[in-house]
């Protein structure tokens, strides 16, 4: 037995199949006897070849006679398995708010030889049309276009920049419409949506102390009063009203006798209650009373602290920065000026 290609449509041995010649023997009551046929995928080169046709031919029997039919005709069925197929090649991407943009990638598999498109259009997650991104229709505007033999294209989504802190949001990438001029057209593939994660870091908001080293001259008289002025400051999304816990923490100077001291419930906020600012305003001016004891001493120095506040205008989206400041109060002239160890 042996298989020559049929002269109407011609696979090739070696390309599209395994020629074999080989003898089918029947012991003594057997009546059937089957022959594989190995079929082969173009050698990893996917070419789109329709149907195509071999012949199975009998001859050449031993003991036997030929009946009839001794030739059968194969075919072999490309009409599907090498369309150009298009599907992501991941299953999501990440990008960044100020990046301007997020790229997916298309890739395309079977045949390549011919020009094709597909449709890549977005779809709303979290990230909403206008607000986060610019919307890609599902519309032929939307269209990739594959020139022959490329097998991989972007598909580029345009993120919008705003100031405002949202987090990680998402929104999705489909893909439809495949076209190519090849018989049979084009498909998609398994992997036909993607997700696309927008970071935002740079809108976090950040609270801090503008300085982290303070001196202020200690009053010259018992009982006067001097005020030191530390500035906070917030920056990134300044649209919602954040508060942060401020108090004070003894170093060398003792609270009471040296400074008026911050306690631990009072509360710095952003908005329009004590020490008042409202969204987007990024500077509060926070004040600490020295006192003078018309003793002689060294400069003395204590601590100012800020720290997140549990509740409803938390601090809990945004980051800390400069968390602490030194306060020197510098002593008269003609004092010592050596400072005394401080406790962090």
């Amino acid at each position: 037995m042996s298989f020559t290609p049929s002269p109407r449509v011609g696979p090739i041995a070696g390309y599209d199949y395994v020629a074999v010649g080989r003898q089918v023997d029947f012991r003594s009551g057997v009546r059937v006897q089957s022959v594989t046929l190995t079929v082969m995928d173009d050698l990893g080169r996917p070419t789109l070849e329709g149907v195509e046709a071999l012949t199975l031919l009998l001859h050449l029997p031993c003991n036997a006679s030929l009946g009839d039919p001794a030739v059968a005709s194969v075919l072999i069925n490309d009409s599907l398995s090498d369309l150009p197929k298009f599907e992501f090649r991941e299953d999501n991407y990440t990008g960044y708010e100020g990046g301007g943009t997020v790229t997916a990638w298309i890739t395309r598999g079977g045949d390549p030889s011919h020009p094709a498109s597909v449709r890549c259009f977005t779809r709303q997650g979290t990230a909403r049309v206008t607000e986060d991104f610019d919307e890609r229709p599902d519309a032929e505007a939307s269209s990739v276009h594959f020139q022959p033999g490329e097998l991989e294209r972007p598909c580029m989504v345009i993120i919008v920049d705003d100031d405002v802190y949202e987090g990680r949001e998402q929104l999705h990438l489909a893909l439809g419409s495949p076209a190519s001029p090849s018989a049979g057209g084009a498909r998609l593939g398994p992997h036909t949506t993607t997700t696309i994660f927008i970071n935002d870091k740079a809108d976090k908001t950040t609270v801090g102390l503008e300085e982290s080293r303070v001196s202020v001259e200690e009053p010259e008289v018992a009982g006067e009063e001097r005020v030191v002025r530390l500035v906070v400051f917030r920056t990134g999304d300044t649209s919602t009203s954040v508060a942060v816990r401020i108090h004070t923490k003894d170093g060398s100077a003792t609270s009471g006798k040296d400074y008026f001291p911050v306690s631990k419930g009072e509360v710095i906020f952003f908005k329009m209650q004590k020490w008042c600012l409202p969204p987007n305003v990024t500077r509060v001016m926070v004040e600490v009373t020295v006192l003078g004891d018309a003793e002689k001493e060294h400069r003395e120095a204590f601590t100012v602290h800020l720290k997140p506040l549990r509740g409803s205008f938390s601090a809990s989206n945004a980051d800390i920065t400069t968390s602490k400041a030194i306060v020197y109060i510098e002593v008269l002239p003609g004092g010592a000026e050596l400072c005394k160890p401080l406790t962090e």
